[in-house]
């Protein structure tokens, strides 16, 4: 049996390849993806195709078993799962020592399959099971956990100021985690918030619980921050491209965390003053939550609070118009925060 699947071969260019369908081996399921979101990452890869070879589309899967193979046992057919696209080995030194984050031989499926197709091959360890969620929604998940990776490595605590750049997927989701956390006051920075994007999602950001959004577009718009928190902020999210990480370390009050989560495959370099910096007692970290977690947590998140999932949830595009979706998520001219591929 053949399915398609979607790559990039080119910059800007999307072909859909027909891959042949094995049988699972041992310990995998066959998945039949149901819907899969587009993520900033397969922007880049459209955009620049940094591996300058074939490079598969989609990590943000949710879908229906579709086939089990041997030692699978707790997964049935037809049951609705997301797909983690990370998984720890489980038995390496740092796997056995209880530190997955550390492993050193992560499991993916993202070298040669492409989540945004229509069957994925995965270890069962990969799948995680739902209930109660539509697939666009369930497929929210994954920018959810890196959401929750960015919260826990900022470790936001009860009366923090926080500053998010970024109102995308995931800052938006920073914004009511935050809230959830107990932060005091949140404020968002995007970028040319008076576009239609921008603007819908500055209204979402006050919807989640922001107390203020800035447009970074503005003539002095770290000084007025800098005029309305003396202080600065506790905690720093950032979710922009790296170039502003700097913004972020300037914002960041005493003894502060900031914690960023963005990539840029042709401007990623950085510059700040070390000794503001080291004086100030400020930690940079960076947040990539590979390999996976957070799913069961996501997932519940998503059940419990409609106004997130209605809020983050705005697009969906059939497979057949893949590459209107991907000029969708680019267009100012769109209130668009998270369009999801929908695959029969």
């Amino acid at each position: 049996m053949r399915f398609k699947s979607a790559w990039v071969d080119e910059p800007r260019h999307i072909v859909i390849r027909q891959m042949e369908l094995r049988e699972p081996g041992p310990g995998e399921v066959t998945v039949r993806v149901k819907a899969c979101g587009i993520c900033g990452t397969d922007i880049h890869f459209f955009s620049d195709l940094p591996a300058k070879a074939l490079t598969p589309l989609g990590h943000e899967v949710a879908g229906i078993i579709a086939a089990v193979g041997e030692g699978a046992v707790r997964l049935k057919v037809g049951m609705p799962v997301v797909v983690q696209n990370n998984i720890a080995c489980g038995a390496c030194d740092a796997c056995l020592n209880q530190k997955p984050a550390s492993c050193s031989n992560i499991q993916t499926y993202m070298n040669d399959q492409a989540g945004m197709g229509e069957f994925l091959i995965v270890p069962a360890a990969m799948v995680i099971p739902f209930e109660g969620l539509d697939f666009p929604i369930a497929a929210l998940a994954e920018p959810l956990t890196v959401s929750l990776d960015l919260l826990r490595e900022a470790d936001v605590q009860l009366g923090d100021d926080v500053l998010i750049i970024g109102p995308g997927c995931i800052g938006l989701g920073c914004v009511a985690l935050s809230r959830m956390h107990g932060a005091r006051r949140v404020v968002v920075v995007g970028h040319n918030l008076n576009s239609v994007r921008g603007a819908y999602r500055k209204e979402v950001a006050f919807k989640l619980g922001a107390d203020a959004v800035v447009d970074s577009r503005e003539t002095s718009w770290k000084e007025r921050l800098r005029g309305e928190y003396p202080k600065l902020f506790d905690k720093v999210i950032v979710t922009s491209p790296p170039r502003t990480i700097v913004d972020g370390i300037e914002l960041a009050g005493f003894n502060s965390r900031i914690v960023f989560d963005g990539i840029d495959f042709k401007d990623d370099e950085i510059s700040f003053h070390a000794n503001d910096f080291h004086f100030a007692k400020k930690r940079l970290i960076a947040s990539h939550a590979i390999p996976n977690w957070g799913f069961p947590q996501a997932l519940e998140l998503l059940k419990r609070n409609a106004t997130l999932r209605t809020l983050l949830s705005t697009h969906t595009f059939p497979f057949d118009a893949l590459q209107e979706g991907f000029k969708a998520y680019a267009d100012d001219r769109v209130p668009v925060i998270k369009p999801v591929i929908l695959i029969d």
